[in-house]
């Protein structure tokens, strides 16, 4: 059965948005430049799936009641925590010293609280620098999810002619990633109605930009039960917390960001611009029906508040101002992550960072060709990178503190030592090119006389007593490529002894 949650006879569902694929939600129209997605799921996005499969099957009066009157009302979609808690986005009320701003461990100050008598100051008395938190989500509990990942990844236009990648055509898509779990809420006094919804949005779906691509396939589930955020009782005033974007009109039928109390759904009372904090902007959403823009909205941000003195709620929360199907104006008063201790202007709400957890990996079989390859590349990667820092242990370390006589060789014989490990067919054939043939590199002619076979050949037992210790050096079950360690080896000693 669903959670219901009822204000003012209002019903509420909860649903859990799992993303099965990378989802793009780009913040603008724009199809230039820097692009970047919202860290939410807007209410739209729920609307347009139901939409899709009731408009026509209902008829036109019960679609104008599911889509356009209101009656419906579909919730914004939220990063959940780790454990499955619903968050609110940071309110903007929460201020920080600029040097201490981390909202887990550093003291947080209400905006609203805060006077020129008791605003905060350091140890020698000077005032601190503040400034405003506006990003991150927290939950009834405390937990704080910083930021929703995001990933960038650049794409190529396709020619349908050619069946080639179209010429000066890149564009890069930033994006949610796959796993991500949202938490959205579908509100409505008419309970008939809301089950119809519900029913429509159960299952695989698909929302954002490029859903006929890689992106925007969710899984979308009801949730048994969601924790509601606590509320306080204040004498003195009220406080009005945007859980989502705001939309207001004056009288005049003009957008505006100044709503009158009865706006903000409070009787009498009177708003206190220098206490509240609001942030704004404007957006025009895209109608896939019909292929273009809907009229621009200019909003309030999720996470304004609003200080109204005098001002008394008759519920904890409320649905206010204009475009409230498509997830806008849903308030709470008086959330308790604004409450205080008294008149002290620091917030005893206690947060802490959300778990992350760690990812499981089920070990599969390497019977495919694709599998034994992607093993041997593993397998090759991992030689090289162990070669290559046993060629840097060795050119660094054990030479100047053990083999030191290996320093006077001249970069002429070294390079000679590498063509030679470089061409060699197996590590034998190296070996006996070198020093264990009768014709060996190293153990006849000028090399051998000048060099190799000065004070009892110490240098060539050294060389040896290296490639010796190379071959039983192994890590993570990957040998050391013994040809390549001495071709590497013998091309850094050559720069050493250059220089």
């Amino acid at each position: 059965m669903f959670n219901q949650t009822i204000i003012n006879a209002m019903t509420t569902y909860y649903f859990k948005c799992t993303l099965l694929s990378n989802v793009v939600l780009n913040s603008k129209l724009a199809t230039e430049g820097n692009m970047t997605t919202l860290d939410y799921i807007p209410g739209s996005n729920f609307l347009g799936i139901a939409a899709n499969k009731l408009y026509k099957a209902e008829g036109d009066e019960t679609a104008y009641k599911l889509f356009h009157s209101g009656e419906v009302k579909f919730g914004d979609g939220r990063v959940a925590t780790n454990t499955g808690e619903i968050t609110y986005a940071v309110p903007f009320s929460f201020f920080q010293d600029k040097l201490k701003s981390k909202l887990e461990n550093d003291p947080i100050y209400l905006h609203h609280l805060i006077t020129s008598k008791n605003f905060p100051k350091d140890d020698t008395g000077t005032k601190r620098q503040l400034q405003q938190s506006r990003s991150g989500y927290i939950s009834a509990k405390g937990t704080l999810v910083k930021e929703v990942e995001k990933r960038f990844s650049l794409k190529s236009a396709y020619d349908r002619e050619k069946r080639t990648s179209k010429t000066g055509n890149m564009f890069g898509f930033e994006a949610i990633p796959a796993g991500t779990v949202f938490i959205f809420s579908i509100s409505s006094e008419n309970k008939s109605l809301l089950d119809k919804v519900a029913a429509a949005l159960k299952g695989n779906q698909r929302l954002g930009k490029s859903k006929t691509a890689e992106y925007g396939q969710v899984q979308i589930e009801k949730i048994e039960h969601i924790e509601p955020l606590p509320t306080f009782q204040s004498d003195e005033f009220t406080l009005v917390y945007a859980e989502s974007n705001l939309c207001f009109f004056d009288q005049s039928g003009q957008p505006t960001f100044q709503p009158t109390t009865e706006d903000l759904g409070l009787d009498g009372g009177i708003v206190d611009w220098s206490k509240s904090q609001i942030r704004t902007y404007s957006y025009a959403p895209w109608n896939g029906q019909r292929k273009t823009t809907s009229t621009q909205r200019h909003c309030i941000a999720k996470g304004s508040v609003f200080y109204v003195k005098g001002g008394y709620p008759s519920s904890s929360v409320n649905f206010i101002g204009h475009y409230q199907a498509e997830g806008l104006g849903k308030v709470i008063y008086n959330p308790i992550f604004l409450k205080s201790n008294g008149n002290e202007k620091e917030s005893p709400f206690e947060i802490h960072l959300d778990k992350i957890a760690e990812p499981v990996y089920q070990k599969g079989n390497l019977n495919s060709p694709l599998s034994q390859f992607l093993k041997k590349q593993k397998d090759q990667k991992a030689m090289e990178l162990l070669t290559s820092e046993l060629v840097t242990d060795y050119v660094y370390k054990e030479v100047p503190n053990r083999f030191s006589k290996l320093n006077d060789v001249s970069p002429s014989q070294w390079g000679n030592i590498r063509l030679i490990a470089s061409r060699a067919r197996d590590v034998d054939e190296m070996k006996s090119l070198l020093y264990e043939g009768k014709e060996a590199y190293l153990k006849h002619g000028v090399a051998y006389e000048k060099c190799w076979g000065k004070n009892s050949e110490q240098r060539l037992k050294n060389l040896k007593d290296i490639i010796s210790a190379i071959e039983s050096k192994s890590q993570n079950q990957s040998k050391v490529d013994i040809k390549v360690f001495v071709a590497k080896f013998a091309a850094e000693m050559a720069k050493e002894n250059k220089n």
